[in-house]
């Protein structure tokens, strides 16, 4: 009896094999063609994508030149570009010239030329979201001038070009701008999108021997809905990153308060808040800024961190903080007429019936806003040293 059960299971056993599939859908590594960054740009009524395919047979670790390449001292990678008058028949038409299948689930950065940004980019993000491989948490960057020669740049820092733009936007902001996040504010109300812009640069310059391409972030690239209206600097920019909370530990530069020199104060925190308020039909709001500060250089004569000294220190790196916020906030209000620090969307959460009274003229009345910037920042860390080194005690400014 015993013997029968055992050999019924075993006969269930094999039975069951038959029910499974194995790896009957699977696809060797050899046979695709990982797509690691895209460029995407706008060549008169047609599309161009370049797209940055990985060459793991030279990604070595050791003997590497220029693009992070392997032993053999090629790139790792090699750009295939191509024409098309859709963005999908791009694809297309690479796959024609490609033995192994491209693949784009390991894409985490796209780079939209200027171009292209100025027309619109709604064609283009259908196809980015629609198909499942288009991972949206990849990092939209604006390129100022054609996104490819950007994409093609040597940027030996990383193996990839396209990794070193997705590294800086993490240095940049504690929350980089995602496939996600830009689709979102181009549909949501009361705020504009914004993406950083990424463009060419030296690491030494160009007369000296062995000077190579890198790239760099300078800047924010500011949109009406799916279209850029312009392109902000670095300066202004970054006062906007912080005005939003997004900075990542900014260093604010600021003149003694008394004496001659700089100094330069480390937020290692901050955060910030929006308060809107709608009186007689006029819209103010108040940005409160929190954070902590590290004074990180002192090329000044002043003081040696006496109490006092410390109160100024605080008053001067408010009145800075407050007048960067206050000039970046003007020039996206009446030159770009972009909210992008979110004011609209602020009022719309916080007095939803107010907002459903002004939306319709939030273009119009977005411009004349009275933005007050309301900055508390406490410097916690002096440094190891009291007096500016250097300088004799004579010759030390105090109050």
């Amino acid at each position: 009896m015993k013997f029968l059960i055992k050999y019924r299971a075993v006969i269930s056993l094999i039975l069951c094999t038959s029910l499974l599939t194995g790896c009957w859908d699977r696809e060797e590594i050899n046979d695709v063609a990982f797509v690691i960054g895209i460029a995407v740009d706008k060549e008169g009524e047609d599309y161009r994508s370049s797209l940055q395919i990985a060459l793991p047979g030279q990604s070595g670790a050791s003997g590497s030149e220029g693009g992070g390449g392997g032993t053999s001292g090629d790139k790792p990678w090699f750009i295939l570009s191509n024409t098309a008058r859709t963005l999908r028949g791009t694809s297309l038409e690479g796959q024609k010239s490609l033995s192994r299948r491209i693949y784009y689930a390991h894409r985490r950065t796209i780079l939209i030329g200027e171009e292209l940004a100025r027309e619109g980019v709604a064609p283009m993000l259908d196809l980015f979201t629609r198909y499942p491989l288009n991972r949206l948490s990849a990092m939209p960057v604006v390129t100022r001038g054609e996104a490819h020669k950007v994409i093609d740049t040597d940027a030996p820092i990383e193996k990839f070009p396209s990794e070193m733009v997705r590294e800086l936007c993490f240095l940049n902001m504690r929350n980089p701008r995602s496939l996600k996040t830009f689709i979102d504010s181009i549909l949501d109300e009361g705020v504009d999108p914004f993406l950083p812009i990424a463009s060419v640069s030296d690491n030494v310059p160009q007369d000296w021997k062995g000077a190579i391409t890198n790239i760099k972030l300078d800047g924010l690239a500011i949109f009406k809905k799916d279209k850029l209206v312009g392109m902000m600097d670095k300066a202004p920019a970054d006062a906007l990153i912080l005005a939003m909370g997004e900075a990542n530990e900014p260093e604010v530069m600021i003149k003694a308060p008394r004496g001659k020199g700089d100094m330069f104060i480390k937020l290692n925190e901050n955060n910030s808040s929006l308060h809107p308020k709608i009186v007689n039909g006029k819209v103010s709001v108040t940005i409160q800024m929190y954070a902590k500060g590290v004074l990180v250089d002192n090329e000044s004569d002043y003081g040696d961190r006496r109490e006092k000294e410390i109160l100024n220190l605080n008053e001067a790196v408010h009145r800075k903080i407050k007048e960067d916020i206050e000039e970046g906030i003007r020039l996206v209000q009446k030159k770009f007429k972009a909210d992008i620090i979110g004011i609209g969307r602020s009022i719309h959460r916080q007095l939803p019936k107010e907002w459903d009274k002004i939306k319709d003229r939030w273009e119009v009345l977005y411009p004349e806003v009275q933005v007050t910037v309301d900055p508390h920042v406490i410097i916690e860390n002096v440094g190891i040293v009291n007096k500016p080194i250097g300088v004799v005690e004579e010759d030390i400014i105090h109050d």
